[in-house]
């Protein structure tokens, strides 16, 4: 069984070759490994709430945070770095992905989960020790099969 933030890694690493901007992006979700290079998109569960509708808690269903960040470092591409707009278009890329409706059916038959909701706020940007971090918040809303 996968754990939920493995499971929308999954659905990105489906739908990664229809985005040539994100070839060879790496996806990595929380644990598996801190001494990546940016770029990088970084998966990790943030928390959980037993699911409450009508004041009745939905045994075995919860709202799972996940945060996805998207690492890069703010120079061009002789330097190193992602140049602002290659930056953007990989911004746009994944929020058409982590935004796209389809990965509840996506993620909903992908071993050990049935999802019933997923919504997504708008991306904030930060820089923070020399990167630049894009960060999505997603609230999933599932229980474990």
């Amino acid at each position: 069984m996968s754990t939920i933030n493995e499971s929308l890694r999954n659905w990105i690493e489906a739908e990664q070759p229809e985005h040539a901007i994100l070839a060879g992006l790496a996806l990595v979700t929380m644990g598996e490994t801190d001494a990546l290079d940016p770029p990088f998109l970084g998966i990790y569960e943030t928390g959980s709430d037993m699911r409450e509708t009508n004041g009745v808690i939905m045994l075995g269903v919860s709202d799972y945070q996940i945060t996805c960040e998207l690492h890069t470092i703010p120079a061009s591409e002789e330097e190193g770095g992602t140049s602002p707009e290659h930056e953007r278009q990989m911004r746009t890329a994944l929020y058409d992905i982590i935004g796209d409706r389809a990965a509840i059916q996506y993620m909903d038959q992908d071993e050990g989960w049935t999802v019933f909701d997923i919504r997504l706020a708008g991306p904030t940007t930060e820089a923070s020790d020399g990167r630049r971090v894009t960060r999505w918040t997603l609230s999933i809303t599932a229980c474990p099969t």
